[in-house]
């Protein structure tokens, strides 16, 4: 029996292991692919159906030697942890898109009166108020119109390029001080996003409070209330398509964003 034919086959098996986890830990986290409603089963179908087609890639190109011989329980637990921090830092980045979505919905239904209305989302099982989960919904919609997925997709291709196996760094200021920016700039996408509903709702409260001093007998609560929802509501049909332009330009500063991530860990 030719050993060392078992030795490069055992060293497949670890590389193949070590790509599933890094793959598995990006699905988890990812909007679309890593989404609640998505079975584990489904998750863990699809992680395998992409590290068998990685994997097959990388043989023809190439594979990094593992010495089976010297790899230990304990190092190989290392490797695992080194590239499961690795998908967990892309995926929880690639999150962030549709929490600026989310903010700007809340903030948006607190003004119109919506805010004590909440639902579950479906896609992290948290509550969720009404207008925030209509805009992601069609944000949802319109990020794979804009073959966001796709996106997603290329990022778990492309690590492996920019990132190869044992080869990641985690630069702690660096990841911190990037991982700020993208904090920073989720309330500034949420308030872009909640703006335009914002002021005219903002606008709306000034005038019934100029109305409630001109006119003490009117009861503004009873006459504020559906007021602010029907301009609330017309307001977001009326600057939908701007929104949606906005929205396209949020997705390519994202991408932006990911390979910014992705080439300061290589």
């Amino acid at each position: 029996m030719d050993l060392s034919a078992l030795m490069i086959s055992f060293d497949h098996v670890q590389y193949f292991l070590l790509m599933f986890v890094r793959i598995m830990s990006m699905m988890m986290l990812m909007p679309i692919f890593g989404a609640n409603y998505v079975p584990v089963q489904v998750k863990v179908a699809l992680t395998l159906l992409f590290t068998s087609a990685l994997f097959s890639v990388q043989l023809t190109i190439g594979l990094p030697h593992i010495d089976a011989g010297s790899l230990s329980v304990g190092l190989f637990f290392l490797l695992v942890i080194k590239e499961m921090m690795a998908g967990l830092i892309i995926g929880f980045a690639a999150s962030f898109l549709f929490s600026a979505v989310n903010f700007a919905g809340r903030m948006v239904d607190t003004q119109m009166g919506f805010g004590f209305v909440e639902l579950t989302d479906p896609m992290t099982e948290e509550s969720i108020t009404v207008i925030g989960q209509l805009k992601l919904i069609l944000f949802t919609i319109l990020f794979l119109l804009f073959n966001g997925h796709y996106f997603l997709l290329l990022t778990i291709q492309r690590s492996f390029e920019i990132i190869p196996l044992f080869g990641a760094v985690y630069p702690a200021e660096g990841i911190i001080a990037h991982f700020t920016v993208l904090v920073t700039n989720i309330f500034i996408l949420g308030f872009k996003l909640a703006a335009p509903v914002f002021v005219v709702l903002i606008l709306t409260m000034i005038a019934l409070g100029i109305v409630a001093r001109t006119v003490p007998q009117m009861n503004i609560f009873f006459v504020g209330l559906p007021l602010k929802i029907g301009l609330g509501l017309m307001t977001t049909i009326v600057v939908l398509p701007m929104l949606t332009s906005l929205f396209r330009r949020m997705t390519e500063s994202f991408i932006q964003d990911i390979w910014k991530l992705l080439y300061m860990m290589s």
